[in-house]
């Protein structure tokens, strides 16, 4: 319950992250091609031919330029139909076990 949730936190402003370009371009209503956003230190241009030729012999058809979606929107869309959850907002993912294990703990423990 958000009861045990710390009150500090309870009282903390909510994050709010910098929209993907297809979430931007489709709020905005234009294509993704069209739109250059200079809000989170990602580029343009993306990379150097150089930089590009080593990482796709390491992984293909990768977005190096930009950040991935820091709300995971398609995946949490993905899992929430899969499991039959209506609000996306209850579902949450990370890099890891011990990330979510340490996000929730955060809640209601104090430092020390």
């Amino acid at each position: 319950p958000e009861s045990d949730v710390r009150p500090e936190l309870r009282a903390m402003s909510a994050y709010v992250p910098i929209l993907p370009y297809d979430v931007l371009a489709a709020k905005l209503g234009f294509a993704v091609a069209d739109l250059v956003k200079l809000d989170a230190n990602e580029n343009p241009y993306g990379p150097s031919a150089a930089a590009r030729d080593a990482v796709a012999r390491l992984v293909p058809e990768a977005s190096w330029n930009v950040y991935p979606d820091p709300e995971s929107r398609e995946l949490r869309e993905k899992i929430a139909a899969y499991a039959g959850v209506e609000d996306m907002g209850r579902i949450v993912v990370g890099a890891g076990a011990d990330e979510l294990i340490d996000l929730v703990m955060r809640l209601p423990l104090l430092p020390g």
